[in-house]
């Protein structure tokens, strides 16, 4: 089950990496906005546990549903950054979760191999 929401997160999140290429940030940072705490939480946390293990790990890449996780935080912070969020309270909890989950990831004492299979989605 937890599979199954990482990678409808996982798709949801390369609609807003590809859109915002396309048509700016604005359309996309109101899309977070209007996420519901609970999944906003998931996909900060996924965004920062991929970021923490490719500090950790320089020798795995992302792949693009990877790469579409790693752009939610980036729409956070120039979400705050920026002024374009509706809700800022809702952002800096999100920036929270993301800098709690980046930290422990870098702290992690797992080895990459095990990193890599615990999330083959988010790494090639």
């Amino acid at each position: 089950m937890s599979r199954i929401l990482i990678m409808v997160i996982a798709g949801i999140c390369f609609t807003i990496s590809t859109a915002s290429a396309e048509q700016g940030e604005q359309p996309n940072i109101n899309y977070l906005a209007r996420m519901a705490d609970g999944k906003l939480h998931r996909a900060a946390t996924i965004s920062g546990n991929i970021y923490g293990v490719l500090k950790r790990c320089p020798a795995l890449k992302p792949s693009e549903s990877g790469k579409a996780m790693m752009a939610v935080s980036i729409l956070l912070y120039d979400g705050l950054n920026k002024h374009l969020a509706p809700d800022p309270a809702k952002f800096q909890r999100a920036i929270r979760v993301f800098e709690g989950s980046y930290r422990k990831a870098v702290l992690s004492k797992v080895n990459c191999q095990a990193e890599k299979a615990k999330d083959p989605d988010s790494y090639r």
